[in-house]
């Protein structure tokens, strides 16, 4: 009998931690916020959307965020932002499939990869819109995306590199992660953009998976293995923050140009400063603004355009002075 007693209690016990374990690790995965609507309209909030994205502490997507926020709130909408702490193709999934199950009105999601396909059109049988924000799904030909056109923005870098040098340069790239499309274009409008003229030589290109401590040490090693290189290109902040790190790592001895993703207060620091030569603003806060407001006109059976991009602009130690 005390056998069994034992055997009971020592379930519950596993049990317990098993529980304990799983709920820590959606705390971790995904984090929820629902913002309070306008005072004003607070009696029209019948519509019900999320966005989902990856990387929840990135200060971009959290300005995404914050666009999407105010569009909800001017048009009486709650909206909840879901994601996951890094790149996670099966958890963004099945962050989805929480929403499809908990039956809102839209769903504001970064493409990711074709993986999603499934799961998008499971979406849209049950009658729910779904609208890509940031990142958009390779040959996706039948729903909209809201955000930057991210192969031209990276042959915008490109021109730029080849009206800033002269003479045979060397350069390094380095990419987010291979999973992001939005990353990939950025890389091929650049390599398109610079393989117009031969004095231009890419000599490596490296991951950093999302990560600033990654992209340190990826930097590090391209330098370290083509001491030569004089120009490093970063597909994001987090990479750009890392390539910036490495540099001062490897110590080189000639100049190292940085050419940027993203702007943020560390950015303006280090444009000011020259870490950073020149950087490519995104505008997250106007995609999620949009988004919300396309996602609305879906719902009233409004016809939208299929590639809605938002603007960008390239930045310079003298644009940061000048502000």
């Amino acid at each position: 009998m005390k056998q069994n007693y034992f055997i009971l209690a020592l379930f519950v016990t596993v049990l317990c931690i098993s529980l304990i374990f799983s709920f820590y690790f959606f705390k971790k995965t995904v984090h929820i916020e629902t913002p309070m609507n306008n005072n004003d309209m607070a009696g029209q909030a019948d519509m019900h959307f999320v966005l989902i994205i990856q990387e929840l502490e990135s200060p971009y997507l959290q300005d995404l965020y914050a666009g999407a926020k105010a569009g909800a709130g001017k048009n009486g909408v709650t909206i909840e932002y879901w994601g996951t702490e890094q790149t996670n193709v099966d958890d963004h999934i099945k962050l989805i499939e929480m929403a499809i199950a908990s039956k809102v009105d839209g769903i504001l999601t970064q493409g990711l990869t074709q993986e999603f396909e499934p799961v998008i059109n499971k979406a849209e049988e049950k009658g729910i819109p779904v609208i890509f924000v940031d990142s958009d799904l390779e040959n996706n030909d039948e729903r909209t995306y809201v955000g930057t056109d991210n192969y031209q923005a990276g042959y915008e870098m490109g021109l730029t590199v080849l009206d800033e040098t002269s003479g045979k340069i060397k350069v390094g790239i380095l990419n987010g992660n291979l999973i992001n499309i939005n990353l990939e274009e950025r890389v091929q409008g650049f390599l398109d953009a610079i393989s117009t003229d031969n004095r231009m030589e890419v000599v490596a290109i490296e991951s950093s998976n999302m990560s600033k401590i990654q992209g340190a040490e990826k930097t590090y090693q391209m330098l370290k293995s083509h001491p030569d290189i004089s120009i490093l290109f970063g597909t994001s902040a987090l990479d750009s923050f890392g390539i910036v790190e490495g540099i001062k790592k490897a110590k080189p001895s000639s100049e190292v140009r940085v050419y940027a993703f993203d702007v943020f207060e560390e950015t303006f620091d280090l444009l000011k400063t020259g870490g950073i030569h020149t950087a490519l603003k995104q505008e997250p806060y106007q995609m999620g603004y949009t988004g919300v407001n396309l996602l609305i006109d879906l719902i009233q059976g409004k016809e939208i355009e299929k590639n809605i991009y938002t603007p960008i602009s390239i930045l310079t130690k003298e644009d940061v002075e000048n502000d």
